[in-house]
């Protein structure tokens, strides 16, 4: 994409004709904007008049025209100036992409010379992230609807534009990752196999140069990731141990980020009712999310050391598949008594996570995962369950969070949680009682991080679909979840947020 942070004056619409973009405060009339020729405000003046026109947020009307530098003009409802938010607006916006496509409008000049507190860069987010659509797999007639190609923001005389333009140019590369993130998760199982994920991550190394290694079945027997191996025994696809590393110095502080990649659940033995049970190639959301955050990190190459491990299988049941009653010694030692064959997220984050720990020895571990059923219960699709050993990292991530619409809520962790995982015959149970089921998932992946100073898991089952009263997510798509959060912290760990 084009992107462009320009005075109005210096303006120039493409000979195609772009689309000129107006916000408007509701009950905040008349029109206010540079760009804007005072004959077609006149028109949409009219539209106010009848109560077409309010600037209640997400509202949009498109009215094109002829004669002018543009082709047409779309106002954005903005809601309420005092309500305005980064995240609010992001939300709006992803109104405006669907008015963007219906009409098939690749140029955008948006005219915010009389909205000097518009967070620009949240708008642009929002079109981006709502004019994704997964289409692959459609037979097309038309051809795919355009999407748009060129930003221009229009400021008014005077107005500084290097810190918009470079926020605007990173909410571009953060939004495409996460709609990248949504395009491995939307990928039908049959295709998005743990080998497919890993020939992703390669793709990555190959094109920035940084790092990647792919631990096969036989490399992780060897050092002992039993855990991992026995929930993609029962399946036909090989499971995979994912690494990518940008590694800058010894001397800098080093993140890992860890992300389950079951590529489909059944449950295994255990297996789930058959009903949405569709919805499980969603179970590697956590994985999608990890690797195109840091597709964005290897471009932009911050001053930090950061280490992306993704743990891949398929969860199927089979004669060679897991039972319950198992007992399973992980790569740290720990041996663990599988009572439930569907509790198999932390079984693979547990290797993959002490494996990092052990050999990568990070200053900061965050984990994501699909992890449990538990955690849309308490959260419903709002918000990221957060679990953390260290109160310095909540707060970052929630910091982090809050930025970029990508809420999470801080969650206990007591001791008594690790209680519940108690096993007669083992060092633990894959599973717990039926209640605070998110919390002693949480309290077992606790059990896997070694020496790693500082530990968050996030829970996001709730949030990586079915996003719902957020027009720039379609609740028939992965959302992308983790991404523009990951993006966001690690930039600022590195002191370049």
């Amino acid at each position: 994409m084009n992107i462009s942070v320009t005075h109005a004056a210096s303006v120039k619409f493409s000979e195609s004709g772009a689309c000129l973009m107006v916000p408007l405060y509701q009950g905040e009339l008349p029109l206010n904007a540079t760009l804007l020729d005072p004959a077609h405000e006149l028109v949409l003046q009219a539209q106010a008049d009848r109560g077409v026109l309010t600037g209640k947020a997400g509202q949009c009307a498109y009215l094109p025209v002829t004669e002018a530098p543009y082709s047409g003009v779309l106002i954005l409802g903005a809601g309420e100036r005092a309500k305005l938010t980064p995240e609010g607006l992001r939300r709006a916006a992803g109104a405006a992409a669907k008015a963007l496509t219906e009409n098939r409008i690749t140029s955008l000049v948006l005219d915010v010379s009389h909205f000097p507190e518009l967070p620009v860069d949240a708008l642009l987010e929002g079109i981006i992230l709502g004019q994704y659509d997964f289409d692959a797999y459609r037979s097309k007639r038309d051809g795919a609807p355009p999407r748009l190609a060129e930003f221009t923001v229009a400021l008014a005389e005077g107005a500084e534009v290097n810190a918009p333009q470079k926020a605007c140019e990173l909410a571009a590369l953060a939004c495409f990752s996460a709609n990248g993130a949504r395009h491995l998760a939307n990928t039908p199982p049959n295709e998005m196999t743990p080998a497919a994920l890993a020939e992703f991550a390669e793709g990555i190394a190959r094109d920035s140069g940084c790092e990647c290694t792919v631990l096969e079945e036989r490399q992780m027997e060897t050092l002992g990731m039993n855990a991992l191996l026995a929930v993609g025994r029962g399946s036909a696809q090989d499971s995979k141990l994912i690494v990518l590393r940008h590694h800058v110095s010894n001397d800098l502080k080093t993140i890992a980020i860890v992300g389950k990649g079951v590529t489909f659940d059944t449950g295994g033995i255990s297996i789930k009712p058959a009903a949405d049970m569709h919805e499980m190639k969603y179970d590697m959301c956590g994985a999608a999310a990890v690797l195109c955050a840091m597709m964005t990190i290897v471009e932009l190459r911050p001053a930090i050391n950061v280490i992306c491990v993704v743990p891949s299988v398929e969860n199927m049941p089979s004669g060679m598949a897991a039972r319950p009653g198992d007992i399973l010694r992980a790569y740290n030692g720990k041996t663990i008594e599988v009572r439930n064959t569907d509790a198999e997220g932390r079984l693979i984050l547990a290797d993959a996570m002490a494996y990092t720990a052990d050999k990568y020895k990070p200053d900061v571990m965050v984990d994501l995962a699909t992890l449990t059923g538990a955690c849309v219960v308490a959260l419903g699709h709002n918000a990221a369950g957060l679990f953390s050993n260290n109160e310095t990292l909540s707060q970052e991530l929630a910091a982090a969070g809050e930025a970029t619409g990508e809420r999470v809520w801080s969650m206990p962790l007591w001791d008594e949680h690790g209680e519940m995982l108690k096993s007669p015959h083992a060092d633990l149970s894959n599973v717990g009682p039926r209640w605070g089921g998110a919390i002693s998932a949480a309290s077992f992946l606790s059990n896997f991080i070694g020496d790693t100073p500082a530990w968050a898991h996030l829970d996001i089952a709730g949030t990586a679909w079915g996003a719902s009263h957020q027009p720039h997510l379609s609740a028939d798509h992965a959302s992308g979840f983790g991404v523009r959060l990951l993006v966001k912290w690690i930039l600022d760990q590195a002191g370049q947020g």
